[in-house]
């Protein structure tokens, strides 16, 4: 069980390490304040929609873990 543990920490830590390495450095100034937030995203105007699907979704899946269940026994 502790080689397992070993084994996904050094997994992790190699993963974000080469995440960190391949970051690029920034060879000029900041952006102006003003420019920095761009326009409204398309996803903005959706957020209730995709929240109620994802919750009806979540309820789905629920109901067939549970008839599934019911027929087992």
């Amino acid at each position: 069980m502790l080689t397992k543990i070993i084994k996904i920490l050094i997994l992790v830590l190699v993963i974000t390490n080469s995440t960190v390495m391949l970051a690029q450095e920034r060879t000029g100034p900041p952006p102006p304040a003003n420019q920095t937030r761009g326009g409204e995203l398309p996803i903005d105007n959706n957020v209730i929609i995709l929240i109620v699907l994802g919750i009806l979704y979540g309820v789905y899946i629920t109901y067939k873990k549970h008839q599934l269940k019911d027929t087992l026994q």
